[in-house]
């Protein structure tokens, strides 16, 4: 599948209400597990974001990071190709401009911001999250079946997902296991849906948000070492 995330051109992108306000990153590394300690700092320049529904703050990911299937132990180390990116209903997107020029303290990190921009939904038949969490699922089964129901319930009648390793993100007083998840084969519309919903729980700490993907080799590495 030919694919190009960053033409804003293409007939592609998706006219809807729901968008990635993306900025620059300056910054050389941060903590693997940076999740909830990024949406400290952004609550810290934006306390209203808790108030907005749909909101969701992706995580920052390193070349390194194998499109998303692995991640490193400790640190992942930042190209100056790293974006940061917050996904918003597109009437709340101009506020967070305020952001350029910023300095986020994420953790014992500093990330700069600059040269933000508004980037639509892209329209595309595979998707993938880098971190799906869904409670009380004891096993690979139980999970898909639990984000096939979830997704169900959205009036999203899935044909094809697989789920990758498992990692934890810590938040005060608890631990929350996320899942690698790609789904393939999805309808234009179904598409769009889950992008701007989401999946689970915990999109302020990066949890849920789903991401076009051009092919599922990564997946079959990604299964054949574990």
């Amino acid at each position: 599948m030919y694919w190009e995330e960053d033409d804003q051109n293409s007939t592609n992108m998706a006219d809807n209400n729901i968008v990635d306000v993306s900025f620059k990153v300056d910054c050389k590394k941060i903590a693997a597990d940076h999740s909830y300690h990024l949406f400290e700092a952004v609550l810290k320049k934006f306390p209203q974001i808790n108030d907005i529904n749909n909101l969701a703050i992706h995580s920052v990911y390193g070349a390194e990071s194998g499109a998303g299937w692995e991640r490193p132990e400790k640190e992942i180390y930042l190209s100056k190709r790293t974006r940061f990116c917050i996904r918003t209903p597109i009437e709340y997107s101009q506020d967070f401009f305020a952001l350029d020029k910023e300095v986020l303290k994420v953790g014992e990190y500093e990330m700069n911001l600059s040269k933000p921009n508004i980037k639509n939904l892209i329209i595309t038949n595979t998707l993938f999250c880098r971190s799906v969490v869904i409670e009380n699922c004891n096993s690979e089964e139980d999970f898909l079946k639990n984000v096939h129901s979830s997704l169900r319930s959205m009036g999203i009648n899935v044909k094809k997902m697989l789920c990758g390793k498992e990692h934890t993100i810590q938040i005060p007083n608890k631990t929350l296991i996320g899942k690698t998840l790609l789904i393939t084969d999805l309808e234009k519309d179904d598409s769009i849906k889950i992008q701007q919903l989401g999946l689970g729980i915990g999109k302020l700490f990066g949890c849920g948000i789903f991401l076009p993907h051009k092919s599922i080799a990564p997946v079959a590495v990604s299964k054949s070492s574990e």
